[in-house]
C-alpha cells in the first residue's frame, strides 16, 4: 500500500464516522511538568501521538508519532490506559470514534525544544498540572488521560 492507512479509508468511506486507533505517550521533564504540542491542524496543545498504522503495534506507533511530532526518541516506561468512548470531528469534516493507548515514556537522547516545529507541531512546551487546567485548549480526552497521569488514578471503560 503507498498511501498511508487513514487516507486508504478515507477514499472508501469518505468523511463517515469510523474507529481509528491511535497511540501516543507522557515525556516529563525533571520537574514533573508534561510535554504537550500546539497542533497544527486544531490549534490546539496535546499529547503527542498518531494514528496507527497497518502492521505496526500500538508502542511502535506512540513511539513513531511521538518521533515525528517531538523529535525526541522515546523509550517506553509503563502502559497507561486505553481510551475508547471518545468522538472526534477533524477539520475537515472527517468523523472518527479513537481507540487511544498511552504509555508513560522516557527521553533516549537529550534535547531541545525551543524551536521546535513541523507539519504536525507548532510548538511544543512543558507545562504543570495547574497550568494545564487553566490551558483552555485542550480536548475533554487529553484533559482525562492528563488528570488521570497526574493523580497516578486510571480508571477503566473510558
Amino acid at each position: 500500500m503507498t498511501q498511508d492507512y487513514i487516507s486508504y479509508i478515507r477514499s472508501k468511506v469518505g468523511h463517515d464516522k469510523i474507529i481509528l486507533t491511535f497511540a501516543g505517550g507522557i515525556l516529563t521533564d525533571k520537574d514533573g511538568r508534561v510535554l504537550l504540542q500546539l497542533r497544527r491542524d486544531k490549534k490546539t496543545w496535546a499529547i503527542p501521538g498518531g494514528a496507527m498504522e497497518l502492521g505496526e503495534s500500538t508502542l511502535d506507533t506512540a513511539k513513531r508519532e511521538f518521533f515525528e511530532e517531538t523529535g525526541i526518541k522515546v523509550q517506553a516506561t509503563r502502559f497507561l490506559n486505553v481510551y475508547s468512548n471518545f468522538e472526534e470531528v477533524y477539520p475537515n469534516g472527517d468523523k472518527v470514534q479513537t481507540v487511544v493507548m498511552i504509555y508513560e515514556f522516557k527521553a533516549l537522547n537529550d534535547f531541545d525544544i525551543s524551536d521546535f516545529h513541523n507539519e504536525e507541531t507548532l510548538r511544543l512546551r512543558f507545562f504543570s498540572e495547574e497550568e494545564i487546567a487553566e490551558l483552555e485548549s485542550v480536548s475533554d480526552k487529553h484533559r482525562l488521560m492528563l488528570e488521570e497521569y497526574f493523580t497516578n488514578n486510571f480508571a477503566m471503560g473510558h
